[in-house]
């Protein structure tokens, strides 16, 4: 739709203004963000193309920078605008990251597979516990590429005796959206539990995260 098809009241920003940002679809916050348009095509039209591009907002926040400044009527300012724009939506979720301590393990579980959703490579995640079930931190540990990442378990493990950590829990997303484990993630869950367990750490789970879900890895002899 064109914009100058939409009466005034109806168009993104007027209607940011009078009913709030939640009203507006993604094109319409991109919309609002670009400002302008380019040749041809009109502010909204636009931003469709570049949603038609990318995809939803999952798919815009893994767009890298040279993907944005090299999509056509876009130009340098406009890129930079998403590009910040994206950079300060990841640097809101951190900072909530950061102060999740104190919050049930599980609760921070559940957030941190929304945010690891968005992510187009693999990351380790480890989450340190009291013994009440309270969050002491959380690390990423590592990252790779789109088919894994490496852990060190040592430094993990040496972290956890450090924070004086009762539980200890791993997650791992999987960028492709399966929630099913590998070999590999299997004997790790097991190598893991047994080398927590020789540290009097309670080795709470190993989970794969994906699409915003997450599942268990059984344990060696577990259903």
């Amino acid at each position: 739709m064109k914009l100058a098809s939409l009466p005034q009241e109806e168009r993104p920003r007027e209607r940011l203004r009078l009913k709030g940002a939640s009203s507006l679809s993604l094109a319409e916050l991109l919309a609002v963000l670009l400002r302008t348009g380019s040749r041809g095509k009109d502010v909204l039209e636009l931003a469709s193309s570049i949603l038609e591009e990318f995809g939803d907002a999952r798919g815009l926040a893994r767009v890298d920078e040279e993907e944005l400044t090299g999509f056509p009527g876009l130009g340098e300012a406009k890129a930079c605008v998403l590009i910040a724009a994206l950079e300060l939506g990841r640097r809101i979720r951190s900072e909530r990251s950061a102060q999740s301590d104190g919050q049930p393990w599980e609760k921070r579980l559940a957030a941190l597979a929304e945010e690891l959703a968005g992510e187009d490579r693999e990351y380790i995640v480890g989450m340190h516990v009291r013994r009440n079930g309270t969050l002491i931190t959380m690390d990423r540990i590592s990252y790779g590429g789109v088919d894994g990442a490496f852990l060190d378990v040592k430094y993990l493990l040496r972290r956890a005796v450090r924070l004086d950590s009762a539980g200890l829990v791993l997650v791992h997303n999987h960028p492709d959206g399966s929630l099913f484990p590998s070999g590999e993630d299997k004997m790790l869950t097991g190598y893991l539990a047994g080398r927590a367990k020789v540290l009097d750490i309670r080795f709470i789970g190993h989970y794969v995260a994906a699409n915003g879900k997450y599942i268990p890895i059984p344990l060696p002899g577990e259903a």
